[in-house]
């Protein structure tokens, strides 16, 4: 009975682990489309200049457009601070990134095979 409950409780954690795998994998490609898609200065302050022409043209809607307005100051500013750290962050080189990769695939495969028998 102490096996089955041991064995139970490692299926149970790769399964866990499965699923927060997928859900960080799933997060990551987002917030990579994301960046892909809004990374850009003068895209928003393009949509910038579109809420001022809209705020002419729509004064009842002037509310709605000011805090519109206020978010993309902000995302704007969240860009340049992330643009400035990028600069000073320390990249790794790609011999130490392929070493790292294999490390950890080796690592994974090492657990997976001591669990699966």
């Amino acid at each position: 009975a102490v096996v089955s409950t041991q064995s139970t409780g490692i299926w149970e954690a790769m399964a866990w682990s499965m699923c927060l795998g997928m859900y960080l994998l799933r997060l990551f490609t987002l917030g990579n489309d994301i960046s892909e898609r809004f990374d850009s200065q003068s895209l928003l302050i393009t949509e910038q200049i579109n809420i001022y022409f809209f705020m002419q043209q729509s004064p009842q809607k002037k509310e709605q457009l000011i805090h519109a307005n206020q978010v993309l100051q902000l995302s704007s500013k969240l860009l340049k601070e992330i643009d400035n750290r990028e600069n000073n962050n320390f990249v790794l080189s790609p011999f130490v990134s392929q070493f790292l990769r294999i490390f950890l695939l080796s690592a994974f495969s090492g657990l997976a095979s001591e669990f699966l028998g």
